[in-house]
Parts: structure tokens; sequence; C-alpha cells
């Protein structure tokens, strides 16, 4: 609808994180397919927003586990298990993986269920 239009440009201008999207695209050379790795957005404004996070959760091991939603654009189209690297306003990073698609239906953002899973 033309009368979110507005909205869709002025909500990444208050996102400061930053993120770069990792993907496989099938390619095809001469008979063979293969799925290599793009990168689908770099630099690309977005939030996260934690979902759990909690210390009770967390391993002996060092793991440090939780899920998360990124909010992104809905221009960008991100397939399911695309590794993402968000930078956040302090300049911190973060990896997340197992990303699930993206989730259109708002018109202003897609969001993305993440999680974090590295270790600690």
């Amino acid at each position: 609808m033309a009368m979110f239009d507005p909205l869709k440009k002025a909500i990444p201008k208050l996102w400061k994180d930053r993120v770069t999207i990792t993907g496989t695209i099938p390619v095809k050379h001469g008979s063979i397919t293969n799925n290599e790795d793009v990168v689908i957005a770099e630099n690309e404004p977005a939030k996260v927003v934690l979902k759990g996070q909690s210390a009770g959760q967390q391993s002996f091991y060092g793991t440090d586990t939780y899920d998360a939603k990124l909010l992104l654009r809905n221009e960008i189209k991100v397939p399911a298990g695309a590794l993402i690297e968000v930078t956040d306003q302090n300049g911190n990073v973060t990896k997340y993986k197992r990303a699930s698609k993206g989730y259109t239906g708002f018109y202003s953002h897609q969001e993305l269920a993440m999680v974090r899973d590295e270790k600690a």
C-alpha cells in the first residue's frame, strides 16, 4: 500500500545496528550445479531484538546460546540458513546462524528468527 511507503523509509533510519548477510545460491558451471556462498546484504541497517537470554541456561563449557529476532527492510531476500553478522552501534560484532526465512508480513519491515551459538 502506497500510504505505508513513508514508514518503510523512516523505520530503517532508527536502526543503529549494521548487518552483513551471507547465504548460498545455486550456481551452474556447465552441466554441474553447486551451491556457493554470496553476500546478500552488506552494511545494511537493522535492529536486533533479544527474545530470550537467561544466565541459568549457560552451560559449564562456556557456550553462549540465545534466540534473537532481526528487523530488516522487506526488499532484502534472506534465505533460510543464512549466516548473519551484526555490528552494533558500539562496534561489537556478533555472529548468528540458523536464521529462518524472513517473515515479510509487515508493511514496514521483515523479521527473521536467529540463534547465537558461539563459544563465550
